[in-house]
């Protein structure tokens, strides 16, 4: 049986980068693969390739069969090539917010972001097929712009499988999901290996399904090791890193507020869902805040609100809730003194500027609070975006564009753009996702030391043990509501007594 896919001395180059390569591989149907390595290793660029998104450099052989004979090019085939990745996930965030879960997964049989054309009825039961088996009926029947990364996350999912590709390519298609959203995902990849191929491009090994036993392992976009799975993360685990911390900048002189952010009785109600129900929350100087829950608990909509992208809900009971910032500043002097690293923040270069530019623009565009540079920047500004590029292990890059740095480099390009104008108060929404196991830990590190150097945090995540050392203070949300919100150590007994 001739494999699925073959690659022959492939390369990718872009721009005068080489992104991949040389590189040979074949793709067997049914052996189920990891693709491993650090940011920048190659792997979306890999799966981009496969997919005949990026064509090979002139030299290089790709080749298609899936069952109808060999060819080069993969016109018609695209349906047979399921995918997931966070650049699919960016553009519903931007671009697609009021469409439904339901058509999402229907767009799928036309391999386009949306549905142009009504489905046929066989499409239509093939994707509520698909919405039953990962029990998403609800998000189905919701607006994108009402979900939560996860719950966007598994309608993706739902629509790569809804075809029932020859081969499902997923790029880091677990990463941002609760523990029981990652559970339930796996199980479902696991039951899709039994009728297509996968390929899973993943920073953590516990977010690869239990088929995938082979690995393919990159480095700076070569073949590092290839084999049974432990054998080729091995084999990346014990490559030299070559991400190293760095001194941090000098932090700016301290500023003294009675409180940094004070919310009263605040609701947040979309499309008739409570999505925050009634939360009092007060962060004092001093105070280092974990914000946990699962998919759709409200966590994102919980910074959302800080940054005043949306208002509290008026309750016709309860009253209008209210949300003060910084000892009471205006959100337009707050803003400036406010740093963020978000998902939906670095979505919005790709929106507006098609990632068209430099890290150090970026940086420095952190100063203005605005996507892309708007006016000529100081020499100090220019000092300071080096400093912490530097600082998150991006020494040299300045000049890269965004378009050709991976999803886990461009993630510390914007916390270096949310330090560098000496932030008072740094919200950190999933900071770490999209990093593999060294550039999370270099994150880790620095999150950690911007703490003790002074900066508040208030830091959301799925990962209990994404904790830093310095956060001292935990709000639990489940269903829109404060499970859990005080002191750390009472949080551990509350959690070990459940």
């Amino acid at each position: 049986m001739n494999p699925l896919i073959s690659l022959k001395d492939v390369t990718v180059t872009r721009n005068g980068d080489r992104l991949l390569g040389p590189l040979t591989w074949q793709l067997e149907r049914g052996r189920h693969t990891a693709v491993t390595g650090r940011n920048g290793a190659g792997k979306t660029t890999l799966l981009r390739l496969l997919r005949g998104e990026f064509p090979p450099d002139l030299g290089g052989e790709r080749v298609y069969d899936f069952g109808d004979g060999p060819q080069r090019s993969v016109l018609g085939l695209r349906r047979r090539i399921g995918l997931v990745s966070a650049d699919m996930q960016d553009f519903y965030f931007l671009h697609t917010p009021r469409v439904k879960g339901r058509d999402v997964v229907l767009a799928g049989f036309c391999d386009t972001p949306i549905l142009y054309d009504r489905a046929e009825p066989g499409e239509e039961a093939a994707a509520d097929a698909v919405i039953d088996r990962l029990a998403i009926r609800d998000l189905a029947e919701s607006e994108m712009r009402t979900l939560s990364t996860g719950q966007v996350r598994k309608l993706l999912v739902a629509r790569a499988l809804a075809p029932e590709p020859d081969v499902l390519l997923l790029d880091e298609a677990l990463d941002g999901l609760d523990a029981a959203s990652r559970a339930e995902v796996v199980e479902l990849l696991d039951l899709a290996g039994e009728w297509t191929t996968l390929v899973c491009a993943a920073h953590r090994t516990g977010d690869l399904p239990g088929c995938v036993r082979h690995a393919l392992a990159l480095d700076h976009g070569r073949v590092l090791a290839e084999g049974p799975r432990e054998q080729a993360v091995r084999a990346l685990a014990e490559a030299a890193p070559d991400v190293i911390a760095c001194d941090l900048p000098p932090a700016p002189a301290p500023e003294r507020f009675d409180f940094l952010l004070r919310m009263k009785g605040v609701s947040v109600v979309a499309d008739g869902r409570r999505i925050l129900d009634d939360i009092d929350w007060e962060v004092l100087p001093g105070e280092h805040w974990l914000v946990l829950g699962e998919n759709g608990a409200g966590k994102s909509t919980l910074l959302k609100l800080i940054l005043s992208l949306i208002a509290p809900y008026a309750d016709d009971e309860k009253g209008t809730g209210t949300v003060e910032r910084l000892g009471g500043m205006t959100m337009d002097e707050a803003r400036p003194l406010i740093g963020v690293v978000s998902p939906e923040l670095q979505a919005g270069y790709a929106r507006e500027l098609g990632w068209e530019v430099t890290a150090e623009e970026t940086v420095m565009s952190g100063f203005r609070g605005s996507v892309g540079m708007l006016e000529e920047p100081t020499s100090r500004e220019r000092i300071e975006a080096g400093l912490w590029l530097d600082a998150v292990g991006l020494k040299g890059l300045g000049a890269r564009r965004l378009r050709h740095m991976s999803y886990g480099q461009q993630r510390r390009v914007f916390l270096a753009r949310a330090m560098a104008p000496g932030p008072k108060l740094l919200l950190l929404d999933e900071p770490l996702s999209g990093l593999d196991p060294a550039s999370r830990a270099l994150m880790l590190r620095l999150i950690e030391r911007l703490a003790e150097a002074g900066t508040p945090l208030i830091m959301v995540s799925h990962y209990a043990e994404d904790m830093v050392p310095a956060v001292n203070r935990i709000m639990e949300l489940a269903g829109g509501r404060q499970r859990f919100c005080g002191d750390k150590e009472a949080f551990e007994r509350a959690r070990s007594g459940r």
